[in-house]
């Protein structure tokens, strides 16, 4: 099988869109033929390559000529797409309110079966107006799409509101790597060997992921002030509001109980997974949360807001808490600090993130490709 995934920004952005498009095209590529078609959307003063081969797959990048408030426009793209559609049997779209989403819609509605993902769908009413023109452009052309995949059920219900047809849905979410993130070090080593001696028998909150003020980090620092033997490590790379957390920090006079490690590779982040107590994600919006699914597998419960799809991750008192204020955030800290309290929900935690191996959910997208192409035949 041929097959093509576009995307708007580089495979090698630390976004969630391009990490589940990375993780899901290196399984495909061990048995198939992979092409990556993208721009540099997000980081357009970095130098590019046009094209060049990854673990066995056919990574091509284009220039994005204009940032349109993360929209994006790029005439290579339309070009470079233009030149190379007829050698793929299935073509994957990434992404939602993208213009390499948009214009792939709608160039190759008829000529080969399409696969549509959104990773997350508009979830706020920045620019408004032009996400609802967007929209009103952007429906038509996604139910021509063979099929659409959703993140969880609200992703289907959003796609079902566009009027795509319940048939052409299929509930796929992120996947993770099950065994790699089961590492052999103890969770007393791990402390030894990254934190300080003072911090050694504290209990851990872990964060992962952008630090943006949609985050809610600035929240769980506000929860955590008044809570003994509790450090809160930040972990991510700086997305505009880093400075305000440190202020925060400062401000608050937590600079003991709040550590910001900065972005990491991928040994040092399953390191922190594992020598955590808790996870804290209290986003206003997550489409997803692969994150919180790989702490999971480290037995890791996670707190969470009661936003978005989080509440269908997390199961309250089973594998982690839903916390729907700033009172119920504290109070759901502190019972995780009870070791007693949390270790059946460590345990909850593992078995639930064993269902999202990443093996199990590139085969799902595999079986839609097989249905899509014959449907096409």
């Amino acid at each position: 099988m041929k097959i093509l995934h576009i995307s708007s920004a580089r495979v090698t952005y630390p976004g969630g869109t391009e990490r589940v498009l990375w993780e899901i095209a290196t399984r495909q590529a061990k048995i198939h033929s992979v092409t990556i078609l993208q721009t540099n959307l997000y980081e357009e003063g970095k130098k590019i390559i046009e094209e060049e081969e990854r673990e066995n797959i056919r990574i091509i990048t284009c220039q994005n000529s204009h940032f349109l408030g993360g929209f994006g426009y790029s005439p290579e793209f339309k070009k470079k797409l233009k030149e190379i559609w007829k050698e793929f049997d299935i073509i994957h779209i990434h992404g939602h309110g993208r213009f390499t989403s948009i214009y792939a819609l709608g160039f190759l509605n008829g000529k080969k079966p399409i696969i549509y993902s959104a990773q997350g769908f508009f979830h706020d009413k920045k620019h408004y107006y032009f996400k609802k023109i967007y929209d009103i452009i952007f429906t038509p052309r996604l139910r021509k799409a063979n099929f659409c995949t959703a993140l969880t059920k609200l992703e289907k219900i959003k796609l079902e509101s566009m009027k795509v047809s319940p048939k052409k849905i299929k509930i796929i979410p992120g996947g993770i790597n099950f065994k790699k993130i089961q590492i052999k070090k103890s969770k007393t080593e791990l402390r030894k060997k990254i934190l300080d001696k003072n911090e050694i028998n504290k209990k851990i909150i872990l964060y992962v992921g952008r630090i943006h003020q949609s985050k809610g980090i600035h929240k769980v620092i506000e929860a955590i002030k008044n809570i003994d033997n509790i450090l809160f490590l930040i972990v991510g790379k700086d997305a505009g509001y880093l400075n305000n957390l440190q202020e925060i920090v400062k401000n608050f006079k937590l600079e003991e109980k709040v550590k910001f490690i900065g972005a990491v590779d991928d040994n040092r982040l399953l390191e922190l997974y594992n020598l955590a107590d808790i996870f804290a994600l209290y986003s206003d919006w997550e489409g997803f949360g692969l994150v919180i699914i790989e702490a999971m597998a480290a037995g890791v419960p996670a707190i969470v807001s009661n936003n978005g799809s989080l509440p269908t991750l997390v199961k309250n008192n089973f594998n982690g808490i839903v916390a729907k204020n700033l009172e119920e955030l504290r109070s759901g800290i502190i019972k995780l600090m009870d070791d007693k309290k949390r270790k059946i929900l460590e345990k909850n935690s593992r078995e639930f993130a064993r269902k999202f191996d990443w093996d199990n959910i590139v085969k799902q997208h595999l079986n839609i490709y097989k249905i899509a192409i014959k449907e096409n035949e």
